[in-house]
């Protein structure tokens, strides 16, 4: 049984590899959650892995597991009080860093506090408890999108061949990679995982966040766009939330290996056109036109409103960026894991998610209209 410390334990993924490891294992986990106080920390935490569960419970020997410890991690060892902090120092085995801000449209300065200048205290705090001579290593949770506007077969090894980026997020991830590779060099132990774009679950569709695509689609699915620019032989990477954490997990207690990267994505990519084709059938909206975007002037054909709500995702929809997979399906094969098609059968399950909660409302005439 070992001692797992958690940072962003209450997001999208983190929330995922906490419910995993205690499904998966006997393990205890310490989360890291921002709150007034430890009652508020805690039922936050509790409410989101009560909504993953099937149940809407939590069997109460998981909540015996469960440690929650209030703080920050842009502050000096999160803000935890000594005691506390040398504890979680002496006893931690694994730290999963998981807590980030993934908004695509805010300043550099306010993205770089948390994603780079709050990466570089938990590593800090990795090597705290590396002296004690327990922790065996950092699992850093990154994104594939470090490749930034690179076109090329991005390898794991790889990280700045020289790419511009589409947004701060990538930047500051970018920029918190490079800072890890020093505290390798330090002597931490770090394995960084770069998932792709990150959607519902596989085996039921559930969301905890609808973000990425799914923003776009719900903009789509209310007719507000004709057209939608696509550059030719683009693609759009995705995988499942529950998926991305079991890989994660499974390297990271598997793999011998140490200070290697791993591309957590999907081996068969989608396409905008067939994603649309599915959703405009599914939920029953005229299927916006995908038109060269060398035929499109993206100021003159859409409006301030239109551009505000295209801009964040566009180089998403219209990527070309081959990321190589070589080390996460290495291992992974020992373990006789595979990535699941992200085939109809997934994509539905996801839009009938969508529908439940209301996000994006399936119409009564379920025909699209191309």
């Amino acid at each position: 049984m070992s001692n797992i410390f958690i940072t962003g334990g209450t997001g999208f993924l983190g929330s995922s590899l906490v419910e995993e490891i205690l499904s998966s294992s006997d393990d205890t986990v310490h989360v890291l959650v921002r709150g007034k106080n430890i009652d508020e920390a805690r039922a936050r935490l509790l409410s989101v892995l009560k909504e993953l569960s099937d149940s809407n419970k939590l069997d109460k020997n998981l909540e015996e597991r469960i440690k929650v410890y209030v703080g920050d991690i842009t502050q000096e060892n999160f803000g935890l009080s000594q005691k506390t902090a040398k504890y979680l120092i002496d006893t931690s085995d694994l730290i999963y860093h998981s807590a980030a801000i993934t908004e695509l449209n805010l300043s550099l300065e306010k993205v770089r506090g948390i994603n780079v200048e709050g990466t570089r205290n938990v590593l800090d705090f990795a090597l705290a408890c590396k002296k004690n001579g327990r922790l065996k290593k950092v699992s850093y949770i990154s994104t594939a999108y470090v490749a930034g506007t690179k076109k090329c077969i991005f390898k794991e090894k790889n990280l700045d061949i020289g790419q511009d980026f589409n947004n701060t997020y990538e930047q500051s991830k970018y920029e918190a990679e490079k800072l890890a590779n020093k505290y390798r060099e330090k002597g931490a132990q770090i394995d960084i995982f770069r998932p792709s774009i990150i959607l519902g679950r596989y085996k039921d569709g559930k969301a905890l966040k609808l973000d990425m695509l799914y923003k776009p689609l719900r903009s789509f699915s209310l007719d507000l766009f004709t057209k939608i620019p696509v550059i030719e032989g683009s693609n759009i990477n995705l995988i499942n939330v529950d998926i991305a954490a079991k890989a994660i997990i499974s390297i990271t207690n598997n793999t011998k290996n140490a200070n290697r990267n791993y591309h957590i994505t999907s081996p068969k990519v989608s396409t905008l056109d067939y994603i649309l084709d599915l959703a405009s059938e599914h939920f029953g909206f005229k299927r916006p036109e995908l038109v060269q975007w060398e035929k499109l002037d993206f100021y003159k054909d859409y409006s301030a409103v239109e551009r505000k709500i295209l801009e964040p995702y566009s180089p998403y929809f219209n990527y070309q960026t081959e990321f190589d997979m070589h080390n996460t399906l290495t291992e992974l094969k020992k373990k006789e894991f595979a990535f699941p098609d992200f085939d109809k059968e997934n994509f539905i399950r996801l839009f009938e998610y969508c529908d439940k909660v209301g996000f994006i409302k399936r119409k009564e005439k379920n025909a699209a209209v191309r």
